[in-house]
């Protein structure tokens, strides 16, 4: 209501740079009324980028500000309101560290157990942090009792569903979804950054970003990382399952390294 375009400005209003901004200015009237070097200095500071960026973000600012006095309502209780919400952020994020240092300090404390070891596998996989790995391993519990991928993906609700009714069997069939919605979320993460291109567009994860892209000349986007997904669920197994570290290889390679084993079974 007060400053509809700012949401526009930063990937998130809720990043540090956005609060500390908001928490200093508040108002439209206010980010105008600042020293272009503050703010800019500011910037710099909480977001820890380059002048440029800086200065390409205090410009967005101050044309949504200039917009704002058009199309912004503003009302003294409505900066109130912005500051408490701001506060109860902060507090609320203080709390998640608090609650992650604390999942660290307990993993660390441990790292003999089984379960524990597990964690640093799945971290091994690119694209999954602590906090995911510690999530997929709450959600699967006792990897022992899955003998499959395919179990795993039932699971996770990522096996296909059956649309029947009496002798007609659908064919556009969707995932199930009947699993933890948790681990999807996790494994949806995971393979959004393996797709994914780092700033110097290097592919995070070559293997599978070929796939993906692969997938895409004949398949809608979501349908491809559909198939990207069940990628990662079966990397999740086959690190579990060997105790080994995820290494990204090539079909080649991994063939070359796992057939002359498979062939002599």
């Amino acid at each position: 209501m007060v400053f509809p375009q700012y949401t526009k400005v930063f990937s998130k209003v809720t990043t540090n740079t956005s609060l500390t901004l908001l928490e200093r200015y508040t108002s439209p009237e206010a980010f105008l009324a600042a020293d272009k070097n503050d703010v800019v200095a500011l910037i710099r500071q909480t977001a820890r980028f380059g002048l440029r960026y800086a200065e390409n973000k205090y410009a967005a600012v101050m044309g949504a500000a200039n917009a704002a006095l058009t199309f912004g309502h503003s009302v003294p209780s409505n900066f109130t309101l912005i500051r408490m919400y701001i506060d109860f952020i902060r507090k609320y994020d203080k709390e998640i560290d608090l609650l992650l240092a604390a999942m660290n300090d307990l993993v660390a404390a441990n790292v003999d157990e089984l379960f524990v070891k597990q964690i640093r596998l799945i971290e091994s996989i690119k694209g999954a942090g602590f906090l995911t790995a510690v999530t997929l391993m709450c959600e699967i519990g006792d990897f022992s009792v899955f003998r499959s991928p395919k179990q795993l993906f039932a699971y996770f609700g990522l096996d296909p569903s059956v649309q029947q009714s009496g002798n007609f069997t659908g064919t556009k069939n969707k995932m199930s979804k009947r699993g933890s919605a948790l681990a999807r979320r996790a494994i949806h993460t995971i393979a959004l950054i393996s797709v994914g291109r780092s700033k110097k567009g290097v592919p995070h994860n070559q293997v599978l970003f070929a796939y993906y892209q692969a997938k895409c000349k004949s398949k809608p986007k979501m349908v491809a990382l559909g198939a990207v997904m069940h990628k990662v669920c079966n990397i999740i197994f086959a690190v579990l399952r060997d105790e080994t570290k995820f290494v990204i290889m090539s079909t080649d390679e991994h063939n070359a390294k796992y057939q002359p084993s498979i062939l002599a079974i």
